[in-house]
């Protein structure tokens, strides 16, 4: 039985009429005798409301009743779109996440998915239903409800693709692709229509918001493609591959190098540990702690040798600061210690292969970004980014420079065997 695995996200299902549009297009693949199954998100700002509902009633909000709440959003989706789905005489049944077998570990507000029993899914597809999968939620295993982060529906659908043996897993939302750059920053921004999984990866983590990071790097390890396309099924949208092998080692052949977007996060906070004494092994406690508590670090700068104080600077999310700051205190004395919060700076990385075997291309972004009068503090570089840590107030400018210098507007710069393709 060939499975489609659909996901549409809040903007999709933001009111009534968007319910009975997505309800149609649901059927008419469910017409074409595929099995359907639809993973939401929950409906327009819904899930902000109710974390403003939380904090209203209550300073610091218990975590695991927070994840309880939070799920309720993706679970009225889910009936909302059976409810409009049996209207049109098409069999459907909503699911919880849980109730679809989504089993996951780690702490409240980031699960991470850890086994899927396909056992009530398959039960409902062998009856002829389509069904309806609320995302964003799993069951850990103390039997409560935990929420998969921001975006988590995304992965929820590909995770669901895996257990189920579906190929490619089909992401609908508000626009038309994966584009080379925010097009509420740069309007010109092409669409990417095909990319592999390692860049796209890069791009979702260093700040594009079309998928969920964790959603990418599942697709990559189990061979799954994505989708990504408007939620009106017009156009070709963008599909990310997950692990074909023409797909891999693209950075070793010839002129398929380069930099094909350019990402940003402005809020990001670098952290900076200075300590009195030499600590030789502090950088790597911190990191440690960070660790523990599944805080994600970026731009990490260190010095430290014998006899020389720690001189520690690395990035996280601004909602995590205090909490990475907190655990710094814990594990460094705090009378030989200072920790800093700049909140000041902001993230802007050129994304793409080959990035360490074309040097010349960081330079390149560095020239850009000075002839325009903008600083960078920090650059780090991997084979698929180079980061560059600006002032916070300059990230759309330096988005807009970065896409020009990279010629990353002009269609006809991407040739045809090239790996990721613009249009």
């Amino acid at each position: 039985m060939e499975i489609s695995i659909q996901k549409y996200g809040g903007s999709s299902l933001a009111d009534d009429a968007q319910v009975a549009a997505v309800a149609r297009r649901v059927a008419q693949t469910y017409a074409g005798g595929n099995a359907v199954v639809v993973v939401v998100s929950a409906r327009g700002a819904t899930t902000d409301e109710l974390v403003r509902s939380a904090t209203a009633v209550s300073g610091a909000p218990d975590p695991r009743e927070t994840d309880k709440l939070l799920a309720t959003g993706e679970l009225a989706s889910a009936a909302l779109l059976a409810i409009a789905l049996r209207e049109l005489d098409v069999p459907a049944v909503s699911l919880s996440g849980p109730d679809a077998g989504l089993r996951a570990v780690g702490p409240p507000g980031a699960g991470v998915i850890a086994s899927i029993d396909t056992g009530t899914v398959r039960h409902w597809l062998d009856r002829g239903h389509v069904v309806v999968v609320a995302g964003f939620q799993a069951l850990d295993d103390d039997g409560a409800v935990v929420t998969l982060g921001r975006g988590g529906s995304d992965t929820s659908a590909v995770a669901l693709a895996v257990a189920h043996g579906a190929p490619v897993c089909e992401i609908y939302t508000d626009v038309r692709g994966v584009a080379s750059a925010d097009p509420r920053v740069v309007p010109g921004a092409g669409l990417l229509q095909r990319l592999p999984a390692a860049v796209m990866a890069e791009m979702a983590f260093s700040g594009a918001r079309v998928l969920h990071p964790r959603s990418v790097e599942l697709a990559a390890a189990h061979g799954v493609d994505i989708v990504v396309r408007d939620s009106s099924g017009l156009g070709e949208g963008s599909t990310i591959f997950g692990g074909r092998a023409e797909m891999l080692d693209s950075d070793v052949l010839e002129g398929r190098a380069g930099v094909v977007a350019v990402t940003h996060d402005e809020k990001v906070t670098q952290v900076v540990v200075e300590a009195g004494r030499e600590l030789a092994d502090g950088g790597a406690r911190v990191l440690q702690a960070l660790a523990r508590l599944e805080i994600a670090v970026d731009s990490v700068q260190w010095l430290s040798h014998r006899d020389a104080p720690l001189r520690m600077r690395f990035c996280v999310t601004d909602d995590a600061a205090d909490e990475a700051a907190a655990a710094v205190r814990a594990e460094l004395p705090d009378d030989d210690c200072v920790i800093t919060l700049r909140q000041d700076l902001g993230r802007v990385c050129a994304v793409g292969t080959g990035l360490l075997s074309r040097p010349g291309l960081t330079a390149l972004g560095l020239d850009a970004l000075s002839a325009v009068g903008i600083p960078a503090e920090c650059v780090s570089c991997s084979q698929e980014r180079t980061t560059f840590l600006v002032p916070r107030d300059r990230v759309p400018d330096s988005v807009r420079t970065l896409h020009e210098r990279f010629d990353l507007h002009d269609p006809d710069t991407a040739r045809p065997d090239d790996l990721c393709e613009r249009s």
